[in-house]
């Protein structure tokens, strides 16, 4: 019996996991890179990357000139780096990306300084001569920097949120990141899903994302690390879905 028409993967869905398939061996060796920096399980900085290659697969557009290898390793790197933000462990930036990072905030003050008013993003860009993909990479290194440590939060006891947490990123980005993954993580229960796409995907911190489920920080990093591991085995495979996910009761 054949399968009805819109039970089948679109055909955007099984070039994306084609893709995905073909290059996911660009994850270990960056995944790897940042676990030689942290504390952080090898296989859970896998998934996080795994999940940046399949953002990456879903945004690419053949007709450009830019090869996918070189599209997708600034998307792999910026989704590890916005999961590390709110692991509350020290990482080390690799050089050249420190360099970047200080450069840019000695161009914001010069050209404050210059012009007597903040520069626009894309003025920053073209000074430092960064394509799109550099630019996020750069943008999530400033987070992980910038950000103070969830446990360091935690101790204070702080109950009011600070402006230092929230990620840069625009609404715009959010969505995208959220569609790039939406048929993959369609098999996760919801509270795992919504927190894989606002940490991993559109980089909202734990307190953000706690805020807005109105749950705490903790929860939030309980339900992501659930959710890497259910996505652990299915992430790439050749049909699509996940099996589904224990029960989450609100508390968890």
């Amino acid at each position: 019996m054949s399968t009805p028409s819109s039970l089948r993967p679109s055909t955007s869905v099984q070039a994306r996991n084609r893709r995905v398939e073909q290059y996911r061996s660009l994850v270990r060796p960056i995944a790897l890179h940042y676990h030689r920096r942290c504390a952080e399980p090898l296989d859970d900085l896998i998934q996080v990357g795994l999940l940046g290659l399949l953002r990456a697969a879903e945004l690419y557009r053949p007709a450009t000139t830019t090869p996918f290898e070189a599209f997708a390793r600034p998307h792999v790197r910026g989704a590890l780096l916005h999961y590390l933000r709110d692991v509350a462990l020290p990482i080390r930036l690799p050089r050249r990306l420190d360099e970047q990072r200080l450069q840019l905030a000695r161009l914001r003050s010069t050209w404050l300084a210059s012009h007597h008013r903040p520069a626009t993003e894309q003025e920053l860009r073209d000074q430092l001569g960064l394509d799109q993909g550099q630019w996020t990479l750069l943008q999530a290194a400033e987070q992980l920097v910038r950000v103070q440590s969830l446990e360091a939060w935690l101790d204070d006891g702080s109950e009011q949120p600070s402006t230092a947490l929230e990620p840069q990123a625009s609404d715009a980005g959010s969505a995208d990141g959220t569609a790039a993954a939406s048929v993959l993580l369609a098999g996760l229960e919801e509270p795992l899903r919504l927190v894989v796409e606002r940490v991993i995907l559109a980089g909202w911190s734990y307190r953000r994302t706690a805020a807005w489920l109105q749950v705490s920080p903790m929860t939030v990093q309980r339900r992501l690390r659930r959710a890497l591991g259910l996505l652990r085995d299915c992430l790439v495979s050749p049909e699509p879905g996940l099996r589904p996910a224990a029960s989450v009761a609100p508390g968890c």
